[in-house]
């Protein structure tokens, strides 16, 4: 089972006032805010974005590390997670969009859709891709941090 979260490193600027998020596993992710709660909602935000530019540049996305010292995790949001977690079953399978395609019996165009950040995939669509893969989508909830 993948966990869709990623450790992120969430400090104090040295003055004071900032704060800074970054994810060690994800190359140039940064971002921040006036406060911790702020740069909390903001670490969610980039993540998403990222990863979404990932499947968008079809480029590999990277399996999360373990949490280390001070390390919170950061869940991948809601909009994207699905996505992701097709995005991943189809390279690490080798299945082609235009397999997945045949599988569903859609056009190859449904499985660019689906696979599209932008595009506002209906969640039951993405559900039956996933399982065409071998996979099934669960969703946990947890107390907040």
């Amino acid at each position: 089972m993948f966990e869709m979260s990623y450790p992120a490193e969430i400090t104090q600027h040295r003055e004071g006032k900032d704060w800074v998020v970054r994810f060690p596993d994800l190359r140039g992710t940064n971002t921040g805010a006036d406060t911790q709660d702020g740069a909390l909602d903001e670490a969610a935000d980039c993540l998403g974005s990222y990863l979404a530019m990932l499947i968008a540049n079809r480029k590999p996305i990277p399996d999360p590390s373990r949490v280390k010292g001070k390390q919170r995790l950061i869940a991948v949001p809601l909009w994207i997670a699905p996505k992701v977690a097709l995005y991943r079953a189809l390279q690490e399978q080798g299945v082609s969009n235009s397999e997945l395609a045949r599988r569903l019996g859609v056009r190859e165009t449904i499985v660019r859709r689906m696979l599209d950040p932008d595009h506002a995939t209906k969640s039951a669509r993405l559900e039956g891709a996933l399982r065409a893969v071998g996979k099934r989508l669960l969703v946990a909830i947890d107390d907040a941090a």
